[in-house]
């Protein structure tokens, strides 16, 4: 059986209520989807989608023509999820006798939002998501044909309620990092108290190495190795969509993480040996062993682990964690100490600087301040066209400051600068100008916006070298052209390598 998302909807040359969509036909309420989804961690009822509180037949259509169209697009378990989501507006629909999603119009759609945060007491973002799924439906509705509304007035409402809401709604959509009194107290807990330990474990490994919870869960025995230079990794499945076979990833693991793994293996041991099971983090739930699952380990861990041992917020709450913190905590971990993004792009396997921006989950002030600190302190040495130049002015404004009222200088350079984070340095151009046109590379060519720190050194170096070893290949073939492209690429570096090398020594 093909593992892919595009396989889960066979169309057959027949009515609709006979097409296959998972082990179900489409006229089903329920759809099976759990053979095309590959993570034994996920709850099985993220694996089903399920239209049976949805009365009204129309709007049952239209729903199932939706999840129908998303199965093609997403993973099994957003559209699920999605479908779910929908329940408050389906309700809605059947209390003020809406029959049809075509009798939609704006009273009815802002009575309902109104009714959601009121009523249901919504969170924003909450909102937001729901308004979202709906706004969506209606704009493929229309273009596809279901029975939906035509009001172009309204759709065209929907899209610019969502983009002016959207920035709104931003930030709490991201997922916070877990503040650093709070994350010592975590850790201190779970290493010296916690006697249940896979919940221990948990703790530990998602801490020390940034990995999703659904990763963390599907370790199996064996999933540690060690380098001949000394170095221990910890391979876990990436598994970020559904489409084809998992991808293996590894990453860097302490010796926190080490003793944790080890300590997991043994604790599970005898259940592996019975079950056949390959997983560490192993249950037995009223006598069927089985793996955890992704979606408990919250509520059924983390949540219980803060009860019992009080931890608090500075408000004096107990601390509201979910699992996915420790991610954006680790990545702000790396930055804070200088760590560069390359190094980070590894660790979580990301391909593009964007995707691992993305994940760092942190408020652009605090991106900013941590890059301005990094290239903007009286103690950093930086190498660019600019570097000299921010140098001096940073010299005269430093001039006679205290510690803390050079803080508040960068702090302030921060909130007037751009910071864009690059995996070797830092590129000061100011977006709002419009797109950079340079997209060969901001050092090759004496960009005026780049500006490296030593800490890049190794980076640089390391390109330089490689580049040296590409001119030699090229000159030993006689490709001139293509050697001189590699001089001038090779010209500009080794002036920054050569000016953070004597920063380094000196």
């Amino acid at each position: 059986m093909k593992n892919d998302a595009t396989a889960l909807i066979r169309i057959q040359n027949v009515e609709i209520e006979e097409i296959m969509v998972g082990n179900n036909r489409f006229s089903d309420d329920v759809w099976d989807l759990s053979d095309y989804v590959s993570n034994r961690t996920i709850a099985r009822c993220f694996k089903t989608v399920r239209f049976s509180y949805i009365k009204n037949e129309n709007i049952k259509m239209v729903v199932k023509q939706y999840a129908y169209y998303k199965l093609g697009k997403i993973r099994p378990r957003t559209v699920s999820q999605y479908v779910t989501n929908l329940s408050t507006f389906i309700q809605y629909c059947e209390a003020h006798n809406v029959d049809s999603l075509r009798e939609l119009n704006f009273e009815l759609l802002m009575d309902y939002l109104q009714w959601i945060k009121k009523e249901k007491g919504f969170k924003e973002v909450t909102r937001y998501a729901i308004l979202t799924i709906i706004s969506e439906i209606i704009r493929i509705g229309q273009i596809k044909g279901w029975d939906v509304t035509h009001d172009t007035f309204f759709s065209q409402y929907m899209v610019r309620e969502l983009i002016n809401s959207r920035n709104k709604f931003a930030d709490s959509t991201k997922t916070k990092p877990i503040p650093t009194d709070v994350l010592n107290k975590i850790l201190y807990f779970a290493l010296e108290k916690e006697k249940r330990i896979p919940t221990r474990a948990g703790i530990v490994i998602q801490s020390q190495t940034g990995l999703r919870i659904n990763e963390v869960l599907s370790i199996q025995e064996g999933c540690l190795s060690t380098t001949n230079d000394g170095y221990t990794f910890l391979e876990v499945e990436i598994s970020k969509t559904e489409k084809g076979e998992p991808i293996k990833h590894k990453v860097y693991a302490n010796e926190l993480v080490v003793k944790c793994v080890n300590e997991l293996s043994k604790y599970t041991k005898h259940l592996r040996e019975k079950s056949g099971l390959k997983e560490l983090f192993l249950v037995n739930a009223r006598g069927i062993i089985t793996n955890s699952k992704s979606s408990c380990w919250t509520s059924k861990r983390l949540r219980p682990f803060i009860r019992r041992w009080d931890i608090r917020d500075k408000e004096g709450n107990l601390y509201h964690l979910q699992s996915h913190q420790f991610r954006a905590t680790f990545v702000r971990e790396l930055i804070k100490q200088n760590v560069p993004l390359s190094h980070i792009m590894k660790q979580f396997s990301h391909v593009s600087i964007e995707m691992t921006m993305h994940y760092l989950t942190l408020q652009e002030k605090e991106i900013k301040e941590i890059y301005a600190d990094m290239v903007l302190s009286p103690d950093s040495k930086i190498a660019g066209m600019r570097a000299a130049e921010i140098k001096n002015e940073l010299n005269n404004e430093f001039k006679g400051k205290t510690p803390n009222e050079i803080d508040d200088i960068i702090s302030d350079l921060a909130e007037s600068m751009s910071f864009n984070p690059l995996p070797n340095g830092i590129c000061l151009y100011d977006f709002r100008r419009g797109n950079c046109t340079d997209g060969d590379g901001c050092f090759f060519y004496n960009c005026p916006n780049y500006i490296t720190e030593v800490k890049f050194y190794p980076i640089l170096k390391k390109e330089l070298d490689l580049i040296e070893l590409e001119m030699k290949r090229l000159k030993k073939l006689g490709r001139e052209r293509d050697w001189q492209r590699q001089y001038v690429k090779h010209t500009h570096l080794k002036r920054l390598v050569d000016e953070l090398e004597a920063q380094k020594n000196g």
